[in-house]
């Protein structure tokens, strides 16, 4: 069986874009100590505010004001804080090598940046899901969702390797229109986004009827929040094509160098050794 990590340059040539390249050196070159600060307030930070959430749920079950099953088998699971000790303890460390890296080595930076990033948010979405089948009183959806959120994960991870064998040894070399467009602006997107969230909570603080129209539906809808996890796992079909494109990036970083026309220290960073 042939490994997707054995590929030659000819192989993997054209599976990176120079918009990847850019995307990729220009994350860690522009990782500046500001940047540093907050991916650790939103992704450390995250974790403990999910985990200080599900801590104040799972130990006042009895006097919330909806009634949740008292013996729901997922409020022992993933409850030592070492778990969420752990897991910003993962990002803190993709965090800090992007910031050290910004002035060594840019390909290996991104590579493992894009690695930790990974295994971080992998503990966060199982925490997450955990969390979210708290508010599930049903014991048969919540093997449902279990089963369901399983088969997610195998499916993922079985077609990254299909789509990461394809790249390398077949012919789906390049990424399609729509995520090199995404890649391109992803900043305008983001910004847009940001807008949309901005306008919806500005209607809840000027429209109060429009919050408990809100209320009303979610409250009907809590038993099927696992499916946005379970969904949500398809996001790994993502970071793992990016995390594969990544590793040839670094592996080949001074050919691809050569083939994009970077100077050595816009490419490694000011303190690259060699």
């Amino acid at each position: 069986m042939k490994s997707i990590f054995t590929g030659s340059f000819s192989q993997v040539e054209e599976a990176i874009s120079e918009n990847f390249m850019k995307e990729a050196i220009n994350s860690i070159k522009n990782f500046k100590m500001h940047k540093f600060i907050i991916f650790l307030l939103f992704f450390s930070g995250s974790s403990y505010v999910v985990y200080g959430v599900s801590f104040f749920f799972t130990n006042n079950i009895d006097d919330l004001a909806v009634s949740f099953d008292k013996n729901n088998e997922f409020i022992p699971l993933f409850s030592s804080i070492w778990y969420i000790h752990v897991q910003a303890f993962i990002f803190f460390i993709a965090g800090l090598i992007a910031f050290i890296y910004k002035e060594k080595n840019h390909a290996k930076g991104y590579f493992l940046f894009i690695f930790f990033l990974s295994l971080g948010g992998l503990l966060f979405l199982l925490f997450a899901f955990k969390f979210i089948q708290l508010i599930v009183n049903s014991y048969t959806l919540r093997m449902l969702y279990t089963v369901l959120f399983l088969c997610s994960f195998i499916f993922v991870f079985y077609q990254s390797y299909q789509n990461a064998k394809k790249m390398v040894y077949g012919t789906k070399k390049k990424r399609t229109a729509l995520v090199e467009w995404l890649s391109k602006n992803r900043k305008n997107v983001l910004s847009i986004l940001f807008g949309f969230g901005a306008l919806y909570y500005l209607t809840k603080v000027i429209s109060p009827e429009v919050d408990d129209l809100e209320t009303r539906i979610f409250g009907s809808l809590i038993d099927f929040a696992p499916l946005a996890v379970c969904f949500a796992c398809l996001l790994f079909l993502y970071f793992n094509s990016v995390a594969i494109r990544s590793y040839y990036l670094y592996k080949y970083s001074e050919r691809f160098r050569q083939k994009f026309g970077v100077t050595e220290a816009d490419w490694y960073g000011g303190k690259y050794k060699g």
